[in-house]
């Protein structure tokens, strides 16, 4: 995990660094890991408002919507739980309940380690692939299944249909796609998803996408394109 994580944030060359890095207050760490949270933050805010400028959104208020809509606790989080950055801690330091914003500023330690090592184009590549991972296990909306549903049934219209199907894979590692077809207030959706090792998280990414694709999730539709 940790060798794997070094790469991810391109710090293979600098584990001082590193380990620096994924150290908070709650494991020993001071001002040296508080001075690399501080500087991911910095980063990760200049690098989402580059994206952002680059789509021609021009709106002080919605760019700031869709930044805070990634760069948040609950988002940093759920990242982190998928880098498994928490069995990292656990493991280094024997903390086995690392606290959202442990685990929060982890990632913008790492990201600020990141920026340090590599600057900006390293770091940039690194939050795309932090948005990647966001979308692909649709950390943006926890229950998309659930909340298309909800929505389908307060305009009392027809449920969106979800064709999932094996595409490929071994059977121990199988892979599986999701068409997710639909109408909602006149628009006609088919959604694809990208290829997953089981069918409920391609199910749940193809959910997500289609709440982009009707607006109901107009603070990250404008990323989509972007990953």
């Amino acid at each position: 995990m940790k060798i794997q994580l070094m790469e991810y944030f391109q710090l293979s060359e600098n584990e001082e660094i590193f380990s620096l890095a994924i150290q908070p207050k709650s494991c020993g760490g001071g001002d040296s890991f508080k001075f690399l949270a501080l500087y991911g933050d910095c980063v990760l805010n200049l690098i989402l408002l580059d994206i952002i400028s680059n789509k021609g959104i021009g709106n002080s208020g919605q760019i700031t919507e869709i930044i805070q809509s990634f760069h948040n606790e609950k988002t940093l989080t759920r990242i982190a739980k998928q880098l498994e950055i928490n069995k990292i801690l656990n493991n280094e330091y024997g903390n086995e309940k690392a606290t959202k914003n442990d685990l929060k500023e982890c990632i913008e330690a790492l990201l600020g380690g990141t920026y340090k090592t590599g600057g900006l184009i390293s770091s940039k590549n690194v939050v795309l692939k932090l948005l990647e991972l966001s979308n692909q296990n649709s950390l943006f909306t926890p229950n998309p299944k659930g909340h298309l549903q909800i929505l389908f049934q307060k305009k009392d219209i027809r449920l969106p249909k979800y064709i999932t199907t094996r595409t490929g894979g071994p059977d121990h590692l199988q892979e599986f796609q999701c068409v997710l077809k639909g109408e909602f207030d006149g628009q006609i959706c088919e959604i694809k998803s990208n290829i997953h090792h089981n069918k409920q998280d391609a199910e749940k990414e193809a959910a997500s996408k289609f709440l982009i694709e009707i607006g109901e999730n107009k603070s990250l539709s404008k990323f989509w394109s972007e990953i």
